[in-house]
């Protein structure tokens, strides 16, 4: 049993680049002019404000034309990562379970899931949906840190890693699966780890 998913890289994206820098200028201008209220300083000097407020609206409207609206700063890459019962392999680099540590998962989810929403009584799902790219593996191989991202397009390939996780429950393979709610068993949020020992003990894998 194994998991296969493709991986990102980073790609030359100058739009994106651009209509970053909008942010800072425009939250500048903000604090800026704030400053000169409090301050009290001539009502000329508001005119820095202004300009730095239109620098950085030029930049986010001219960055998205240039990016043709795609703002990623990363692709899709041919080169794929497998997570198996004897290990993991990125490309052509293979690593048993022997030569890694502080392996872990962060599984947001697939491609048109609806997001997380966290709230007074608990975690529930959004209508917002997840584009399947904010999902990483990490783990320690032969002295260094490997850090991934990688694409689930749909519900048949996130089974498919929960699959390999069983298989690495069953075998006392140690890792960790979390999402930015904290720590999972099996994709299910965990709350403590009193429940999560509860949980594998319910999957029978104490």
């Amino acid at each position: 049993m194994e998991f296969q998913a493709k991986i990102f890289v980073s790609v030359s994206n100058p739009g994106a680049r651009i209509a970053e820098l909008g942010g800072p200028f425009v939250m500048g201008s903000i604090v800026l002019l704030s400053v000169l209220k409090i301050m009290k300083a001539p009502d000329f000097y508001e005119f820095y404000c202004i300009g730095l407020l239109v620098v950085g609206l030029l930049c986010m409207i001219v960055g998205r034309m240039i990016a043709k609206g795609n703002m990623f700063k990363i692709g899709l890459s041919d080169t794929e990562l497998v997570a198996a019962e004897n290990g993991v392999r990125v490309g052509e680099e293979f690593y048993s379970h022997d030569q890694l540590t502080d392996l872990a998962f962060w599984v947001e989810g697939y491609d048109g899931l609806a997001t997380l929403k966290f709230g007074r009584f608990g975690v529930t799902r959004s209508g917002r949906k997840i584009s399947g790219a904010d999902n990483k593996i990490h783990f320690r191989a032969n002295g260094k840190k490997h850090l991934y991202q990688f694409y689930l397009p749909d519900q048949g390939s996130m089974s498919q890693l929960g699959q390999v996780f069983r298989i690495y429950y069953e075998r006392r393979i140690p890792f960790r699966e979390c999402n930015r709610g904290g720590p999972t068993f099996l994709f299910r949020q965990v709350r403590s780890k009193n429940e999560l020992e509860e949980m594998k003990k319910r999957e029978g894998f104490a």
